[in-house]
């Protein structure tokens, strides 16, 4: 009997001590100042100088994860993949950013992996964008005609071993192709 007690006892304090480590980890509230705040904290970690400016945050379909798109004073595209706990605060779980005006990554949800398209339509050149996976059968297109910053997203089918990297091919409204070096941004 003794020893029940003091497997009930251990587990208890197994459980409670989980909990509070769970809460902890979604410290992060759900408004724009919290958010861009700790997002600045977040990408400073380490170094400092870094400024994102939060230009809009999405949730991707009916998962528990968000992306946050940013810009930094720099003038590059970023974004941060944020998930919502069950106590309705946030994490941080990844971010990313550089000196292309588009990029593409892996996102992994509750709901399964999705692929992300991210950054800037410069003088809405592009009318919609192509993502063709390196290792699967697998593509996806997103219009972007009508955004000059923009977070497009498609979730991946669970055969698909690798989502990442995928190679990114730009149309115009005429369906031609247009190049990288064609987007520069005039700031």
């Amino acid at each position: 009997m003794e020893k029940a007690i003091y497997l009930v006892l251990f587990v208890v304090i197994i459980f409670i001590g989980y909990s509070w480590y769970s809460v902890a980890q979604y410290h992060i509230e759900d408004d724009s100042t919290a958010i861009q705040s700790n997002l600045t904290e977040w990408s400073n970690r380490g170094s400092g100088g870094i400024n994102p400016d939060v230009i809009k945050m999405v949730q991707i379909d009916d998962t528990r994860s968000y992306i946050v798109l940013f810009e930094t004073q720099g003038s590059n595209m970023g974004y941060a993949h944020f998930i919502k706990g069950w106590n309705g605060k946030f994490k941080i779980e990844h971010s990313g950013h550089g000196t292309k005006i588009i990029g593409y990554q892996e996102i992994h949800t509750n709901k399964g992996i999705y692929g992300l398209i991210y950054g800037e339509n410069p003088d809405l050149k592009i009318d919609h964008i192509q993502a063709d996976m390196y290792y699967g059968d697998f593509s996806f297109s997103s219009s972007v005609r009508e955004d000059e910053k923009f977070v497009r997203y498609e979730k991946i089918p669970n055969d698909i071993e690798k989502p990442f990297p995928a190679e990114l091919t730009f149309y115009d409204e005429g369906g031609f192709v247009i190049k990288r070096e064609d987007l520069k941004i005039n700031r």
